[in-house]
């Protein structure tokens, strides 16, 4: 029997490729998607967007959950709270790569259902997390840290969700408090011992490149990912509910990506 997956997000450009995946997955199948209240394509069939599946597009979050064995989202943060109430009430596994959700308690909605976010499911990403990792323990505090991202000119969000994971988990493996130490350059700012610097640009198209920078006075240790097409992190995400679905389930928790690979 295959896996039911609903899609919350369906018209936005990664809830497209979300739906053109799970297409191609022999594991899963549409249980049906989501857009906004008030867009065009409400009550009519996905046809117009991948393909002709007798599936309507619908406004109801608390449907997709009620009619899914896991539900994909990738969309704001306001909406992602609404996900995350209709996971809790139905009991219905979640996979978010929703960013920009500072203050959002994940763990409260995990001890009742499965959810499993990430801020970049690309799994090329989470391979660069775990080096980045090791690369902090090796190093210990006497490189500096510089973080570059990169990102699409309609790119909400500043820093990335990515380059914020990348700072986390180098604070983590360098023992240091992340917020305390992290910093934006502006004409004002020295860098101080132990800060992890963060440095953004947003400009066309740009899909995601992330640059992870080990520096003292005799070398410059570089660690560096870029995007070249979202379907990365379609695959990712699918990769991600298949997994939920097949593992945990019935455990309620918090997940990643990490966990996946």
């Amino acid at each position: 029997m295959k896996i039911r997956v609903g899609v919350i997000g369906c018209l936005g450009r990664m809830g497209k490729k979300i739906l053109n995946e799970l297409i191609t997955n022999t594991k899963v199948e549409i249980a049906g998607a989501v857009a906004r209240s008030g867009s065009k394509y409400i009550d009519s069939d996905i046809g117009p967007i991948i393909a002709n599946l007798g599936i309507k597009v619908t406004s109801s979050i608390s449907g997709i959950f009620e009619s899914s064995d896991v539900v994909i989202d990738f969309t704001t943060k306001e909406c992602m709270l609404d996900c995350l109430k209709a996971a809790v009430k139905f009991k219905t596994p979640l996979v978010s790569g929703t960013t920009g959700i500072e203050g959002v308690d994940l763990k409260e909605y995990a001890a009742e259902v499965p959810i499993l976010w990430s801020a970049n499911m690309s799994v090329g990403v989470n391979v660069l997390l775990k080096l980045v990792k090791k690369a902090a323990e090796l190093l210990g505090n006497e490189y500096d840290v510089e973080i570059w991202e990169m990102h699409h000119n309609l790119k909400k969000d500043s820093p990335s969700g990515t380059a914020i994971e990348l700072g986390k988990t180098i604070a983590n493996a360098s023992k240091v408090d992340f917020q305390s130490n992290q910093y934006l350059h502006s004409g004002s700012n020295i860098r101080k011992k132990g800060g992890i610097g963060f440095a953004v640009s947003r400009g066309g198209g740009v899909i995601g490149d992330h640059s992870v920078m080990f520096v003292n006075s005799d070398e410059r240790i570089e660690l560096n990912h870029k995007a070249i097409d979202r379907t990365t992190f379609a695959r990712g995400a699918v990769q991600a509910a298949v997994w939920l679905y097949e593992n945990k389930r019935e455990i309620p928790g918090l997940y990643s990506m990490q966990d996946v690979i």
